[in-house]
Parts: C-alpha cells; sequence; structure tokens
C-alpha cells in the first residue's frame, strides 16, 4: 500500500504493489492479503488508479445534486477522496445485498468504519498506564482503570458523551422506525406487516405470546443472517445516500449542522453517527454555556420593559403600609465565622493555628467553601465521566457481540446473551403463574422492611465462611463472564493497530470526516461570541444598504467589528506561549537559521520512523525502529538537531506510562469562545526497566522510574498510536 496525503493533508491508502511481512512468510504478487491473529492487512494488487468508470459512478451525495454535478466534482477531486468515495458506495451495496464487509485496508472491516474508530481512538485515548489492574489475562486491555482519585478532565467528558450517543442514538432511532415500519399497513408493507400480526395472535391464541416475542429476539439475536429477511432493507432513492437511522432511506443523510465539503462526497452510516454524535454534544455544551452565562440580558432580551422587576418587600412590611422601600438587611446573627469565634463550612468546624480578626476569619471561611465546592464538582464531573464511558464501552461490546467484526475471534457471545438475557423471562412468563408473582413481591416487600437482623447475620457469616469473596466479583463482572473476549471499539482499533505493527505496515493514518471546514467552523453560530438574531439581521440589512441611518450602521458594524476582534485576540491569546496548536495552524520552519534560532521548531520529514519534538530545551527528533534482523525489540531515541550522538536510547518494552498533554481550561474556553479548535502538542513518556517491572508484578520494592516530557511533538497522534501499539505492554485508560 502506497501512502499519500489527499487534498485535506491526510494519509491515504492507495492501491499498490503487495505489503511485505518481514514478521510472517513473504508473500507472492498474486496474494492480496496477510493473516496474522485473525486480521487480514489488505494489499490491492491491481496496480490499477480509479478508471473513468469508477469516478463516473453514481456517487450518493443528496437529492439536490444531480448525477452531471457529481460527475464534475469528481474530476476536479483528489482521485484518494474519489477512490474513498466509490469504496464506500461498493460497502453499502455489499451491505444491501447481504454481503459480508471486504475493506481494502483492512479484511472484514470497511473503510469507513476503520477511519471512524482511528479518528475517535486518537481523541479517546490519552492517558495509558501499564500494567493494567484486575485484568484477567484472557481479556482484551485497555480498561479504564480503577485506581481512586483520578481527577476529570472535559475534554473526556465531553468525548464519553460523544461515544454514548454515536453508540445509542442513530440505533435507537432505528430501532423506533423498525417498529414504526413494522405497523405499517401500506401498499409496500401490507404483505409483510399482515405476516407477522397473524404470526402473533396465532401464538396468544395458544398463550404462548411472550415466548413467541422471546423466540423471535433469539433467532434475531443469535443468527445475525437471518435478519435482513426479518427486515428487509429498502434501497434507498436515487443519488441518496443510505440513512443511519431510518430503515426506509427516505430521509438519507440526517445531519443537522456540518455539510460535506463538495458534491462528490458522502456520509456512510458510521459517518453519520460520528456527525450526529459530535452534533448532540455541540448542542449540549451550548445548552450549558446558555444557562451559565446568558445572565441578565438588557433591552429588548430583558423580557417586558413596562411591567419592570418584581420587587422585594420584608415579611413585617405588609401590603396595606404602601412602604416602597426595598429590604436588603443584614441578617441579626451575622455570616458564618465573622460573629462567631470558629469558622464553620459545610457543618464542619475549621479551627485556625492562630488567632485571626473577624475578616480573616471570614476570608478563611470563604476559601474553605471554595475549596468543599470544587471537590465536590469534581467528584460529580469524575463520575459522571466514568458513568458515560461505562454506558459507551458496554454499548459498543454489546454491538461487537451481536455483529462480530470480521478482524476479531469470533467469541459467540451473542449465545450466551441470549441464554442469560431472553430464554429466561420467556420461560418464566409463559408457565409461572401470575400469582406467585404477586406473592414474591409482597414476601419481598416485608422482608425489606423487617429483615434486616437476618441479613446482616447472613452477610457476616457469609464473609466469614468465604474470606475471598472479593476475588469471585470478577466472575461476576459481565465483561469476564458473557461479554468474555468482546472488544470495544477502542480495544479493536488497538487490535488493528498491534497486527498492522507486527506486520512491520502501520496502518495509514484516518482522513478528516466529510465535513465542511473544521467541526468548530461548523458550529461556530452556537457559540457565546455569536452575535444575537436580532442583531445579524440588523447587520444584513445594514449591508444591503436599505436606508438606514448612517449613525445606526455605524453602530451596528462597529459592534459586529469588535466581537471578530475578540475572536482574534481569543485564538492568539489561546496560543500565546503555549504548547498548542489553534485550529492546526503551526509556524513552517525550514531553514538552517531558523532551525538554531528558534530551537523549538523543526521541519517534520513525514516519515513513519522520525518525529519533530523539543526535549529539555533542545530541539531534534523522536526516532522509532521497529523489529529486524540485528534488533530483536523495538527501540525509541531521541536525536537533538546539534549533535549526532542520540540523549537516550530505550526500548519500547520500558514504557509503562503515556500522557498526551491536556490543554488548559483557560486555553479551553479561549479557543471555544473564539471558535477556534485548540489542541495539545505535549507528550509524557514514563520508563521502567523489565526487570523492575517483574519485581513489582512480584511484589517487589517499586520504583517510580525515569520520566521524560516531550513539547512541540509533531505529527503527535501518530507516534502515539505506534507507540501504544509496538510493545508487550498490557495497557489501562486513565
Amino acid at each position: 500500500m502506497a501512502q499519500v496525503e489527499d487534498e485535506h493533508g491526510a494519509q491515504v491508502t492507495q492501491p499498490g504493489p503487495p505489503v511485505s511481512a518481514p514478521v510472517a512468510s513473504q508473500p507472492s504478487k498474486s496474494a492480496s492479503q496477510i493473516n496474522l491473529g485473525g486480521v487480514a492487512i489488505v494489499s490491492p494488487n491491481d496496480g490499477k488508479q480509479p478508471g473513468k468508470h469508477d469516478t463516473a459512478r453514481a456517487i450518493p451525495t443528496n437529492p439536490s445534486t444531480s448525477p452531471a454535478e457529481a460527475k464534475q466534482a469528481a474530476k476536479k477531486s483528489h482521485p484518494a477522496v474519489v477512490a474513498r468515495e466509490v469504496e464506500k458506495t461498493k460497502a453499502e451495496q455489499r451491505e444491501l445485498k447481504g454481503k459480508p464487509p471486504k475493506g481494502t485496508v483492512v479484511a472484514g472491516l470497511e473503510d469507513d468504519r476503520l477511519w471512524a474508530m482511528l479518528r475517535r481512538f486518537d481523541v479517546q485515548i490519552t492517558h495509558v498506564l501499564h500494567p493494567a489492574s484486575d485484568l484477567p489475562s484472557s481479556e482484551p486491555d485497555l480498561r479504564p482503570s480503577t485506581l481512586p482519585n483520578l481527577p476529570s478532565h472535559s475534554e473526556m467528558l465531553k468525548s464519553n458523551l460523544e461515544r454514548v450517543i454515536a453508540a445509542i442514538g442513530p440505533s435507537s432511532v432505528r430501532g423506533a422506525r423498525e417498529i414504526q415500519r413494522l405497523c405499517d399497513w401500506g401498499p409496500q408493507e401490507r404483505v409483510r406487516t399482515a405476516s407477522y400480526c397473524a404470526t402473533y395472535f396465532i401464538a396468544w391464541a395458544f398463550g404462548y405470546a411472550v415466548m413467541s416475542i422471546s423466540v423471535f429476539l433469539v433467532v434475531l439475536v443469535c443468527f445475525p443472517h437471518t435478519r435482513r429477511w426479518l427486515f428487509p432493507p429498502i434501497p434507498p432513492p436515487p443519488f441518496t445516500p443510505p440513512s443511519a437511522t431510518d430503515p426506509t432511506n427516505k430521509k438519507g443523510d440526517e445531519s443537522l449542522i456540518g455539510n460535506v465539503d463538495n458534491k462528490a462526497v458522502h456520509r456512510s452510516k458510521a459517518e453519520q453517527a460520528e456527525e450526529q454524535a459530535f452534533e448532540a454534544a455541540a448542542i449540549v455544551q451550548a445548552y450549558t454555556a446558555k444557562l451559565i452565562f446568558d445572565g441578565r440580558k438588557k433591552g429588548k432580551a430583558a423580557g417586558n420593559s413596562e411591567v419592570g422587576e418584581k420587587e422585594v418587600y420584608s415579611d413585617s412590611e405588609s401590603s396595606d403600609s404602601g412602604s416602597e422601600e426595598i429590604v436588603n438587611k443584614p441578617t441579626e446573627e451575622g455570616a458564618q465565622g465573622v460573629e462567631s469565634a470558629a469558622v464553620v463550612v459545610g457543618g464542619e468546624q475549621v479551627v485556625p493555628k492562630t488567632e485571626m480578626s473577624e475578616k480573616e476569619k471570614k476570608k478563611l471561611a470563604q476559601r474553605e467553601a471554595k475549596r468543599k465546592r470544587d471537590e465536590m464538582v469534581s467528584k460529580m464531573t469524575k463520575a459522571t465521566e466514568n458513568a458515560l464511558g461505562s454506558i459507551a464501552d458496554t454499548m459498543e461490546r454489546l454491538t461487537n457481540a451481536l455483529s462480530p467484526p470480521g478482524p476479531y475471534p469470533d467469541r459467540y457471545a451473542r449465545f450466551k446473551i441470549a441464554a442469560a438475557f431472553l430464554v429466561p423471562p420467556g420461560l418464566i412468563l409463559t408457565f409461572v403463574p401470575a400469582w406467585i408473582f404477586g406473592r414474591a413481591v409482597t414476601f419481598m416487600l416485608g422482608a425489606g422492611l423487617w429483615g434486616q437482623p437476618i441479613f446482616k447475620w447472613s452477610a457476616d457469616k457469609f464473609v466469614h465462611l468465604v474470606p475471598n469473596w472479593r476475588d469471585y466479583l470478577v466472575l461476576l463482572d459481565i465483561r469476564n463472564s458473557i461479554l468474555s473476549g468482546v472488544p470495544t471499539d477502542q480495544q479493536l482499533t488497538l487490535h488493528l493497530l498491534r497486527v498492522a505493527e507486527a506486520l512491520q505496515t502501520p496502518l495509514p493514518r484516518p482522513p478528516p470526516p466529510p465535513l465542511k471546514g473544521t467541526p468548530k467552523e461548523a458550529i461556530k453560530e452556537t457559540t457565546p461570541a455569536s452575535m444575537d438574531p436580532e442583531e445579524e439581521a440588523v447587520l444584513l440589512e445594514a449591508d444591503k444598504d436599505s436606508g438606514m441611518k448612517p449613525a445606526e450602521k455605524a453602530k451596528v458594524k462597529t459592534k459586529s467589528h469588535i466581537i471578530t476582534a475578540f475572536q482574534k485576540a481569543g485564538k492568539k491569546l489561546a496560543g500565546f506561549h503555549g504548547d498548542v496548536s489553534v485550529d492546526g495552524a503551526k509556524k513552517q520552519i525550514g531553514t538552517t537559521i531558523d532551525k538554531y534560532l528558534f530551537r523549538g521548531l523543526v521541519k517534520d520529514n513525514k516519515t513513519l520512523a522520525s518525529y519533530p519534538a523539543k526535549l529539555e530545551g533542545d530541539s531534534g527528533h523522536i526516532i522509532l525502529e521497529g523489529v529486524s534482523e540485528t534488533l530483536k525489540s523495538p527501540q525509541i531515541s531521541f536525536v537533538p538537531l546539534t549533535g549526532s550522538k542520540p540523549k537516550f536510547v530505550l526500548p519500547v518494552d520500558d514504557i509503562v506510562e503515556m500522557k498526551k498533554s491536556h490543554v488548559s481550561m483557560p486555553r479551553i474556553a479561549l479557543g471555544w469562545a473564539s471558535g477556534a479548535d485548540v489542541e495539545g502538542l505535549g507528550l509524557t513518556l514514563r520508563f521502567k526497566d523489565v526487570q523492575q517491572q517483574i519485581i513489582e508484578a512480584q511484589g517487589g520494592e517499586k520504583a517510580e522510574g525515569k520520566t521524560l516530557h516531550f513539547t512541540r511533538v509533531g505529527r503527535r497522534e501518530q507516534l502515539f498510536v505506534r507507540l501504544i501499539s509496538m510493545g508487550r505492554q498490557r495497557w489501562e485508560t486513565l
């Protein structure tokens, strides 16, 4: 596979000669794929570029795009972009015909889903630790860490929210519409609806309605090929992409905010779910900002100006007194910590170490209250972040269990799901009399009210008889039992990255999603820095010279100029003296004078083995060396610009922690308010000798290890995914 850059600057895979696999047997020239660990990395061997027939293919875009426009746009687009669109069209046709997925990069996985998973992996996996705690040896790694008191990050919270929406939103809407379609008595669905209706009422007549529903669900869960027969797909209209949320495919792509960037590009189902998740998270973010930052407005936005605000009167003054004075008197007792001898915050007494005046006590009380509030908010945020991540992980596991991905070994978890959750309720509700349920519920109600002593004695006795009962809780975890061996999308992506690294053919970088401009540009109208609709309408009217007075026009334009200036200043402040990039803009440094003058900005040669970075004030390159005849394990080193000898050479297996530098909250706020996309460029690596790792695993003394912090890392995401997949580590995420 040959890697080139498309019009977006992303690396894409072009058809080329077969991939060589030094770690496996050398394939022949006619080979089309290489297998390792259940994964086939495909290497197209036709050696042809997309021909006229492929580019003239009717690529689905939207109903308003004519075939001539799509064909003309395809001629002007980059060949790699056209090849991706043609492959997406072929994948959609395979899905409609019930054929298994193929893919041009990984066999058994369509390209659009692979790119979506790689993009999500870059955003979601930012901090990993080795070794993973409480992880059975037979289960896939990259689970959330169980360490206590972990900090929360707003980026991770938003990312988990997007994952939940992508995993639940489109599929839930599509499922609801499938049920609606199942009840449709229209001409197209009349025969199918009548068949379902007759089957249900025949089963109901014999008293087996619940059992028939249970058997129907078991068939759907256990035998995926029956789904297209029980719910036959409907092809979309011409020039309309298949919908991720509509089984009838009448509405096409239902994304709201972001449009595709040209008439030859469309979104697949996986890309629609990715876009709609981003849009929903952006709406939640804008809604939250509206609640917090909107505040009290003036003028027309303040409401009814004739009535005004209600005045507050004291309880001692009745409405008959006619007094209109607003009472704003302090309470008789005074604030906590001011009149009293001690400082009390949240019901807890804070004892000062030295004598304090009343003013100092008040400040101390405020500081302690703020600390307690921040601690509470941090715990609530982390709990929300973890809950969203757990929901997203569970939904992704269920999806991969019900529809096993081709590149990953099938663990047949769908049969365990049916046996645990579908068959027992069907048998119980069919053959157990209804009066038993009523007796059981009332018995449990009474036991819950008056059976506490018995429950306490039973728990103490159980702990005495089974002292290691906590070890058995691992078996009760659904991840280790019913969904054992089923990966999340992150774990599946890591598996593919590891196989590609073992073949010494790293996966190419994913292209950007089919969105016009950056996501920040697509939703910039929802940021607090945008104008109100009334102000925007006035500005448009001013631009049309519709007879407005010069003073009014100048006033509106001045306000828009102030907002524009604020946005520009916010972008500059977001990147001022920070290890970040704003909207992907980086200063291009290429001359020798620039290299030695700035000593922090190095020209990127765009190779897989070299990444520009800065370490301890020295600029240079991070060098990755894979397994070869002379090197038994991969290595990482740093070569500064000012010398030929590397600063360090260490095995990749020695890495025990990797962390991308998070962008600070002030920079996030500045970038968000100015409509800019701020991303960090730092990477922290912690090394520990393998022998020390073995000692710690056996219960020996622990060591901190050696920590290196790199800044201004070029292509940081690519470097991170290579490092996480090159070694033998078992990671957990923080």
